[in-house]
């Protein structure tokens, strides 16, 4: 099953294309519906989802800001819209395909299985080499795999597809692999996501200074800030720890 989010600010084309999903691919799953960048970008966070059905105009928006604003993601956009002069601009922002409308069903078909064929080649990961018993974790770099003690790591910030994994000593690792990757598996191991591009460890957290999301401090005395909407997880986290 497909885990997908459709953005659409137009009623009657979403509604259209739901139902044509709904009798031509039972394996895509409906999550949301959406009609702007506030409303998707909201629910993206919520769902997780493995693919993102994006209208290109969304009244005075663009689609593409959503991306923009999501900085790094991992699910598949499909694009969608009535012109065909965004092509360039969706190859850009890595689209994996690009439908105009009226949007026939043999083209949702082949944009599916384009979906799944991905889906397929995405390599398995198993634990063994995500977690080892030593409390390491594995991390792809430009050069190989690296081995990182996850008490060395004091936060990891989100660079597009990529993450800056900052250690101890003021060591830095850029991982070829994004923040959204590594945030379920260090979650279990006392790293927390405090802003859309950060995750810190707890362990390394020195103090928290109030503000309207407020910032933490670090053991590097480096600061980080704590995002508005991850405020009040944060603070739970914290009155639970």
């Amino acid at each position: 099953m497909i885990r997908a989010i459709i953005v659409e600010d137009d009623p009657i084309s979403q509604e259209m294309l739901a139902d044509l999903l709904s009798e031509t691919e039972p394996n895509v799953q409906i999550l949301a519906r959406c009609n702007s960048v506030k409303s998707a970008f909201a629910r993206i966070e919520k769902h997780k989802p493995e693919l993102v059905f994006l209208d290109i105009e969304l009244g005075e928006e663009r689609g593409f800001d959503l991306l923009n604003q999501l900085g790094t993601f991992d699910f598949e956009v499909i694009v969608i819209t009535s012109h065909d002069k965004y092509a360039l601009e969706a190859i850009r922002h890595n689209a994996l395909d690009y439908l105009v409308k009226p949007i026939k069903p043999s083209d949702v078909r082949a944009a599916v299985r384009k979906v799944e064929k991905r889906m397929q080649q995405r390599i398995p990961k198993p634990a063994v080499a995500q977690k080892l018993l030593t409390n390491k974790v594995a991390v792809p770099t430009f050069d190989g795999l690296l081995l990182l003690p996850t008490d060395q790591i004091l936060r990891i910030s989100s660079d597009r597809n990529y993450s800056d994994f900052f250690l101890t000593q003021g060591k830095k690792v850029v991982v070829t692999k994004s923040l959204k990757e590594y945030e379920k598996l260090l979650t279990e191991t006392g790293f927390i996501r405090i802003h859309h591009s950060h995750m810190i460890n707890i362990a390394h957290l020195v103090k928290y200074v109030k503000g309207e999301g407020g910032y933490v401090i670090m053991s590097d005395n480096s600061s980080v800030d704590v995002s508005r909407r991850k405020k009040e997880e944060f603070l739970e986290y914290l009155a639970r720890a």
